[in-house]
């Protein structure tokens, strides 16, 4: 019997390591779904909620040196326009009917931003 008992009892660890094993099998697979869908939804989300940037203008100086460039971001809860210029930015919150860039040299110009009905907004840039 004592033969018998040996060869019972390695069946029955045997078989309780194999539902071990399926246990942790479906577990794994569990959380990698779950952490996958999260990897999803999160990249949906970011994608969705960084601005998106709309390029209105963009100026050289009269030798080609510096460049300006106007942008409307969609942030929230209300649009903006950016001034860019080498490594700066200047942001307004009012979003304008019409943009001039009116360069004085290549390393100064004036950004006018009118919006009808109001007073123009003046931007002087130096590079």
């Amino acid at each position: 019997m004592k033969r018998k008992d040996k060869v019972m009892d390695w069946n029955n660890n045997d078989q309780s390591e194999r539902e071990k094993t399926k246990l942790w099998s479906k577990l794994g697979c569990f959380f990698s779904v779950v952490i996958i869908g999260l990897l999803i939804i999160s990249a949906a989300a970011w994608y969705l909620l960084s601005p998106q940037e709309t390029r209105l203008k963009v100026s050289d100086s009269p030798n080609h040196v510096n460049s300006i460039e106007i942008v409307k971001r969609e942030d929230f809860p209300s649009p903006s326009i950016r001034i860019n210029y080498r490594n700066k930015s200047i942001m307004k919150t009012k979003i304008p009917d019409e943009i001039s860039v009116e360069w004085k040299s290549d390393y100064e110009a004036v950004v006018t931003l009118t919006k009808q009905g109001r007073e123009p907004d003046i931007v002087h840039v130096d590079f």
